[in-house]
């Protein structure tokens, strides 16, 4: 069965593998480390042994672009740049796909990161897109139902 990883690419983002007839395998959120100067940074081994563990046949990273003068982007860069190396040691399958195409694909546009979450939820059934309950609500992990829709979006491109 092949296998698809789909990544949100950002520190609150996510990894997340599914096989080609919409069954989830794993997700993780996005790892951080705390860097040398107390910023937080993508760590890269445990996206190395994830990736490696699964070994999926086609990654789809969500690929996103900054906002004139928004902040963090360089941050943002370092990150994404630090996701697609390991993945192109890993990988020779890779592509890329702006939110507008891979929501547009699943009429996804215009929802909410909460209802994009439940449409996960009912598709995968992946617990993981659930963080802890807070003030008695359960918490969205937006970056791990993007990255299983991601993937989902993907499987049309397995050849």
């Amino acid at each position: 069965m092949r296998k698809i990883l789909g990544v949100d690419p950002g520190l609150k983002g996510g990894l997340s593998v599914i096989d080609e007839r919409f069954n989830f395998i794993a997700s993780i959120p996005m790892p951080v480390k705390t860097a040398a100067d107390g910023s937080d940074r993508i760590d890269s081994r445990p996206i190395y042994d994830f990736i490696k563990e699964y070994q999926p046949d086609l990654i789809v990273f969500e690929q996103v672009g900054s906002r004139p003068r928004q902040k963090g982007v360089f941050k943002f860069g370092e990150g994404f740049g630090i996701v697609l190396g390991v993945a192109e040691l890993l990988c020779d399958n890779i592509m890329f796909s702006r939110p507008q195409e891979w929501q547009g694909h699943q009429s996804l546009i215009g929802l909410s990161k909460k209802q994009i979450a439940e449409v996960a939820f009912a598709v995968f059934k992946a617990e993981a897109i659930y963080g802890k309950p807070r003030a008695g609500k359960r918490a969205v992990r937006d970056g791990i139902s993007d990255s299983l829709m991601i993937a989902k979006f993907g499987v049309r491109f397995l050849e």
